[in-house]
């Protein structure tokens, strides 16, 4: 197996269950790869998990910044992020960015680096959005674009944690969209 390969094997475990749930044996075990390889590899067990949430963040996180970023207007963003939180079948089991964000106290100081760059990235890109939205009109409400910024992201981030623990995704569609219509009041 090469590293490409133990590395898709670590994320998913990862991902699946809590990251300080999954152990370096069991990842071993699961890619059919010695422990020694696997240290030669990523250094140690932070190294592992810092390149998995970077591979997470390549492949996951970055569709939310897409999304974000893609000029479609306040409400064609916003129901980019709902649809995001409620239908995208990668979320079934949760955000590995929010679960290791969670339990950050957990993570060895690479990756707990690693999700404070991510965190502060996204919080950047949601401020981002709220202020473009302000500057072309959309969004006029006088609320604190940050503020609005850390709502919006909290408020995806419940979702996302809501469709893991099973919840339907219809409800949760629905109790998203009076979260968000704070961004559609009339003022």
């Amino acid at each position: 197996m090469n590293s490409d390969d133990v590395l898709d094997v670590a994320m998913t475990a990862y991902w699946r269950t809590d990251p300080a749930d999954v152990s370096v044996n069991a990842i071993c075990q699961m890619a059919g790869i010695s422990k020694p390889s696997l240290y030669r590899t990523f250094g140690n067990e932070d190294g592992l998990m810092r390149a998995a949430l970077d591979s997470y963040a390549e492949g996951v996180v970055a569709d939310i910044f897409e999304i974000l970023n893609g000029g479609r207007g306040l409400r064609g963003t916003l129901d980019g992020l709902v649809d995001f939180a409620c239908v995208d079948p990668r979320m079934e089991t949760g955000c590995l960015f929010y679960k290791m964000r969670t339990g950050k106290h957990r993570l060895g100081p690479e990756t707990r680096a690693r999700v404070e760059e991510l965190d502060a990235a996204a919080q950047a890109a949601y401020l981002a959005f709220l202020q473009s939205c302000r500057d072309t009109g959309d969004w006029t409400d006088d609320l604190s674009i940050q503020a609005g910024a850390k709502y919006l992201s909290e408020q995806i981030a419940l979702a996302i944690t809501q469709r893991a623990s099973g919840e339907d995704p219809a409800r949760i569609r629905e109790m998203l969209g009076f979260a968000l219509s704070v961004f559609s009041r009339p003022r």
